[in-house]
């Protein structure tokens, strides 16, 4: 019962050594705690909250205006000729450009089409250079007089071939003569042409 009882305290002093070593340890870790402002999380909310760059306690009073604004950073930081000096005097431009603080408006870029405009004059007559009449027509084909028309003559005339009991009588035209093979050849072609060309031809010739 002693062995036991002595075990037992024992083993609860080992306890209580090892609770005391680990409370010593902030969240079991003794690494350097990573804030937000200066790191983010491995997750969601570190993507979409992107952390500070530079320094996080940066204020309105960090800046260095009154260094920034001096006449000796202008001196070193100002690009200045490279050639140097020339008769004890720096080859750069003497008087830099004034800067322009007074600008024109975003609507000035653009033509103004609201104003009326008037249109130039034309300088030719219709506003058209090109020849009125390209070729001079004689007067007398161009423009026959009024006794050079024909008012009697007959209009709208028709070959009218001669007829017999309402059909017409080919008996008295040109015929070709009668060949025991009916079949139509070229030459039969061109000559009934020519028959029709010359009966319409009588009617204004003859």
């Amino acid at each position: 019962m002693v062995t036991t009882a002595t075990g037992k305290q024992e083993e609860m002093a080992t306890q209580d050594a090892a609770t005391s070593q680990v409370t010593k340890v902030v969240f079991g870790s003794c690494e350097q705690r990573k804030m937000f402002p200066a790191h983010c999380a491995p997750n969601r909310t570190g993507n979409e909250f992107q952390p500070l760059r530079g320094s996080p306690a940066r204020g309105p009073g960090c800046y260095d205006n009154h260094v920034v604004g001096t006449i000796l950073y202008k001196l070193q930081k100002r690009p200045e000729s490279k050639k140097g000096y020339s008769l004890a005097a720096r080859t750069a431009p003497r008087f830099l450009p004034s800067f322009q603080t007074v600008t024109p408006s975003p609507q000035k870029y653009q033509q103004d089409w609201s104003v009326s405009r008037a249109c130039p004059p034309g300088r030719t007559p219709f506003n058209s250079t090109t020849q009125r009449f390209t070729s001079k027509p004689a007067t007398a084909s161009f423009n026959p007089g009024p006794g050079s028309y024909a008012h009697d003559c007959p209009h709208n005339r028709k070959v009218a071939w001669p007829m017999k009991f309402g059909s017409p009588d080919w008996s008295k035209v040109p015929q070709l003569e009668r060949r025991a093979l009916r079949t139509e050849l070229p030459c039969d072609k061109e000559f009934l042409k020519q028959r029709n060309r010359v009966a319409y031809l009588r009617l204004f010739y003859c």
